[in-house]
């Protein structure tokens, strides 16, 4: 919150401070901040790590906290010293609590809109009965005595002295005095507890109430008269008809400073005019937001805003950690702005565009005196509650100085939230790029938590001049009084709903941008005692603003027929960055222009997502119908294939097919740790719906190192299974996989290691009728251009095209439309590719085999329409050998296929290699819900930790064991393919490898 310039009619001017929980002054800007290392002292009884041994030996628990740049050591805490602490426990089952958001939050995934009913997320993902009663054991046998468990069961309260503290949790205390003056106690070391309860524990919050929360508004333009006005005043704004524009009491002194509506500030109705938003009394009916607020509020200041645009809206208030009355009195003048300035811009921001709604405000201790758990408190008090669709926070503190235990136990208490489908927003700062300039004079990159967080819905902020199509949007961000906060949080990972869009190494910030501006920012009625005994207007700005518009936006879609026929928004990313893949001119205003260099450079707006306005601003009329989509509904059952003619390329992250926003594709690669969502349903000539899998070839090139790719259903959990490996930097390697189809017409590609991926259908499976069944064969040798199997020569091919016999050979009958084939490029001379396609036709662009190097040994599985003629063409770009082993064929007549949840079968990592010459059995009926008398198996098939050149051949169970390989390698390979395999009658199918080697089948499928 920068401070307020006193008597000043024109622009406001960028105050030399921004005010902390202590209204401290700004911190001297720096280049590089000043650190400060406490050391870890034993003053009550410090654990030595590594002196016991066993469940009861202690287990530190996170760090220790970052000490604010500047600070001074100042003693030790007294002993006597009162902490109030919450111990943080994890979810039973994180993976599960994750898998269960991304569920309700996807379109056609069975669970979609289904939240958690209010009081249900204890029972339903809190930790358990048992984990809750050894956790306070542990805390009653260290002296302590824990309170009552939270409602959600993700908090055990307990008060205690330092020195008790200390003794239980193995760390001492010190004093440190901050660069205001203001003496404070934190931690030396992260705490410890017996190591059987400690992995239950995600943090300790409150050994510490080092804080620098602050809020995100700017100085405030006061209208109240001019700048020779001093001293108190009575002021009174009679009630009116509800207007979405302002009252002649406010325009009359707005008009008097020379400020314009649609210029110099946005009434209501102009606000909402230019995001597509609906004005009217009624708007938001039904629908209750909530505000976060760590101060006190002046209940006369929005009574005077009501009166002064008509409304009556209901504002009520829960008290959290504090009483009514308790802390400063609003309107307090405090470092130049009166204390209920940010409550102000919150609820009547609200009111404004959404006065049908109900608003509670939520208040805390005053952010003076507040610590880590009272925002903790006031944050899981509006969760538990449960009583509002939508949550506002203009508060937030630098990510960097945030503890990590508070951050954790924020995560579970926003997880709540989805789970339960709330709505959060969060102000993404005021401080550009440099989020910690503030509060430790750094100028490095940081962005605000909670904006940051995973399952918040980050506001950024921006400037706007003129209203309908005249208006101009650009970022806001001008040093004199601040900037859009933004930049790539230092703390979590990548998110899949940025995959392809913010292609960033961590999470990127914010999400999404609003007015921000105060130099054409939101009028309010606030108080300031300093200047008047009664509510004055004013404009001001900051993404204090930004942040309740986006709430309203939630609560008017909300409030629609479409949501109110097919559920409320929830957890909202999900639905945002799928809006801007289907359709992004429909959904957001594209801010293009400006930056967020504040206190130093920083980031710059451009086309599409950018690290200063997110998406953009809201498009309302577009976003409703997105973000209120129907279920929709997923395929499924016995199923039927559908070839393409030829493949067809959905994604090239290379060139920005499929890849990016709708209008704005991306040529970045898939970052590690990233996911690329593909669409399959009414792109590359399939259907649009039915869909239940797609057969694809998956492609990486340009490896950075070593990695994985898996792909699975959008809207799922992802496996814990692999569809492609590599071993190093600069491979080009591709894998056939049969994925399964969301609801939502999606899968999901994840990598370990950031590369370029390639997707190119060949075809798809429907829930119809109209497709071909499969037929499985005992794998046959059908070409071999090293001995002259299928061809008349044994050179190597070199750029030209191979007329591979199908029909009438290797148990293919005449009938059949398409053949699976095993394809392997072997003794490679530089680097190429193969392609497979019916003889006759075009020879496509897409590729089946890829090679980069010398030497190489390379396998894939492909499903290719068979040319009229009966034969299938090889095209060889590059100079190799050529290997096509059959497996099976497509036709009027065999089995269907049937999806499952990919699940590993085998892995024999786990116990020991399969020697060379050996054979294992490996069961399939009965695994993963597969029935018995199932025809064929669909799997991926993994080879690594290789000690020599070699194949793998798959086959049925109590068969004679085929001539032919499904994979083939040399050594030192990590070899991963797709093997479609005939199962005996026994429900096993075997492996044979010529060569010792690690053995992994992942199940995707099964025929019947």
């Amino acid at each position: 919150m920068f401070k307020k310039v006193h008597a000043s009619l024109g622009r406001s001017r960028h105050a030399a401070g921004k005010t902390g929980r202590r209204a401290r002054g700004i911190a001297a800007v720096t280049t590089t901040a000043v650190a400060l290392t406490v050391a870890a002292t034993t003053a009550y009884g410090a654990v030595t790590d590594g002196a016991e041994t066993g469940s009861h030996a202690p287990k530190r628990i996170g760090t220790a906290p970052r000490v604010p740049a500047g600070a001074t050591v100042a003693g030790t805490t007294a002993s006597g010293t009162t902490l109030h602490l919450s111990v943080n426990l994890s979810p039973r089952d994180p993976q599960a609590l994750t898998d269960f958001i991304t569920a309700v939050s996807t379109p056609g995934n069975p669970w979609y809109h289904q939240y958690l009913a209010k009081g249900k997320f204890a029972s339903a993902f809190g930790p358990t009965q048992a984990t809750i009663a050894a956790v306070a054991q542990a805390l009653k046998a260290e002296g302590l005595t824990p309170g009552k468990v939270s409602s959600d069961g993700l908090s055990l309260p307990v008060t205690a002295t330092v020195a008790q503290a200390s003794h239980a949790f193995g760390t001492g205390f010190k004093n440190v005095r901050l660069k205001d003056g203001t003496i404070d106690y934190l931690n030396a070391s992260a705490p410890a507890l017996p190591a059987d309860v400690a992995a239950s524990v995600s943090g300790i919050v409150g050994l510490s109430n080092v804080n620098s929360i602050t809020s995100h508004h700017t100085a405030v333009r006061q209208l109240s008269g001019s700048a020779s006005v001093t001293g108190p005043h009575p002021r009174t704004v009679a009630p009116r008809t509800y207007t979405p524009g302002m009252c002649s009491d406010f325009t009359d002194a707005a008009a008097q400073a020379g400020f314009a509506d649609g210029t110099d500030y946005y009434s209501p109705g102009k606000l909402a005019a230019n995001y597509g938003m609906t004005s009217s009394a009624t708007a938001g009916a039904g629908q209750t937001v909530a505000v976060f607020e760590m101060e006190n509020a002046d209940p006369n200041s929005i009574a005077t805003y009501q009166s002064c645009v008509g409304t009556d809206t209901s504002v009520s208030y829960r008290y959290v950690d504090t009483t009514a009355g308790s802390g400063t009195p609003a309107g307090t003048d405090q470092d130049g702005y009166g204390v209920g300035t940010e409550t102000a811009l919150d609820i009547e921001d609200l009111i404004g565009l959404v006065p049908g709604a109900s608003i509670i405000d939520y208040q805390g201790p005053d952010a003076d005196n507040a610590t880590d758990q009272n925002v903790l408190d006031v944050y899981q008090q509006m969760v538990t509650d449960d009583q509002a669709q939508v949550i506002s926070t203009s508060w937030g503190e630098c990510e960097p100085v945030m503890a990590g235990a508070t951050a954790s136990a924020e995560n579970a208490i926003f997880q709540e939230a989805a789970a339960q489908g709330q709505s959060i927003v969060a102000a993404s700062g005021d401080s550009g790029s440099s989020d910690c300039a503030p509060a430790t004079g750094s100028t490095a990159n940081a962005v605000d938590d909670p904006a940051s967080q995973p399952y918040v819905t980050g506001v950024g902020g921006t400037t706007m001049t003129g209203t309908g199509s005249t208006k101009t949007q650009k970022a806001w961000g001008v040093s004199q009084d601040g900037g859009s906060g933004g930049g790539v949080s230092s703390r979590w990972s990548p998110v899949v709903y940025q995959g392809g869009i913010a292609t960033t190494t961590k999470r990127a910030v914010p999400d999404v941008a609003a007015l921000a501006d105060p130099n054409d920012g939101y009028p309010i009625y606030t108080l300031d005692d300093a200047d008047s005994s009664s509510p004055e207007p004013g404009i001001v700005g900051g993404t204090s603003g930004a942040a309740p518009t986006w709430a309203a936006a939630i609560v008017q879609a909300n409030a629609s027929t479409a949501c109110q026929t097919n559920g409320q928004v929830g957890f909202l990313n999900n639905a945002l960055y799928k809006a801007a893949r289907s359709s992004y001119p429909t959904n957001f205003w594209d801010v293009t222009s400006g930056n967020n260099s504040v206190y130093a450079t920083g980031y710059t707006a451009a086309a599409g997502y950018d690290e200063v306005t997110g998406l953009g601003t809201p498009k309302e009329a577009g976003l409703t119908t997105s973000l209120c989509a129907a279920k929709g509904t997923a395929a499924t059952g016995a199923s039927t294939f559908h070839p393409l003619s030829s493949p067809k390329r959905l994604l090239d992250t290379r060139n920005g097919t499929g890849w990016g926003l709708s209008s704005l594709p991306s040529t970045k690669p898939l970052v590690a740790g990233g996911t690329a969502p593909v669409k399959i349903e009414g792109a590359g000539g399939i259907p649009s719906s039915g869909v239940t899998a797609v057969v694809l070839n998956l492609t990486v090139t340009g490896t950075t190192g070593s990695g994985s790719l898996i792909a699975w259903a959008d809207g799922t959990a992802k496996p814990s299974t692999s569809n492609l490996n590599w071993t190093g930097a600069g491979q080009t390697i591709a894998a056939s996989s049969t994925v399964t189809v969301a609801g939502d017409g999606v899968v999901d590609l994840y990598t370990s290691s950031t590369t370029h991926v390639i997707a190119d259908v060949q075809g798809y499976y429907t829930s119809g009728t109209t497709g071909s069944r499969f037929t499985a064969l005992k794998p046959a040798r059908l070409l071999d251009t090293r001995s002259k199997v299928g061809i008349s020569t044994t050179t190597k091919i070199t750029n030209a095209v191979v007329s591979l016999k199908v029909r009438g050979h290797g148990g293919v009958p005449t009938g059949a439309s398409s053949v699976v084939l095993n394809l392997t490029a072997t003794q490679t001379v530089g680097s190429g590719y193969l392609e497979a396609y019916p003889e006759g036709a075009t020879r496509p662009t897409a590729s089946n085999v890829n090679w980069a190097v010398t030497g190489t040994t390379i396998p894939n599985l492909v499903v290719v329409p068979i040319g009229s003629d009966g034969n299938v063409s090889l095209y060889v770009h590059g100079t190799s050998h050529v290997i096509a082993d059959v497996s099976g064929y497509f036709s009027t007549s065999g089995s269907t296929f049937h999806t499952v949840t990919p699940l590993r079968l085998l892995d024999t990592r786990t116990t020991t290699a399969l020697g060379s010459g050996k054979s294992l059995a490996l069961p399939i009926a009965g695994a993963d819900g597969i029935p018995t008398g199932v025809k064929a198996v669909v799997l991926t098939v993994t080879v690594t930790g290789t000690t020599g050149t070699g194949y793998l051949t798959a086959w049925a169970d109590g068969t004679s064991r085929p001539t032919a390989s499904n994979l083939n390698w040399v050594q030192g390979k990590t070899i991963a393919n797709q093997v479609i395999a005939p199962v005996g009658s026994d429900g096993k199918i075997d492996f044979y490898v010529s060569s010792t080697t690690q053995v992994l089948a992942d199940v995707a499928g099964y025929m019947s």
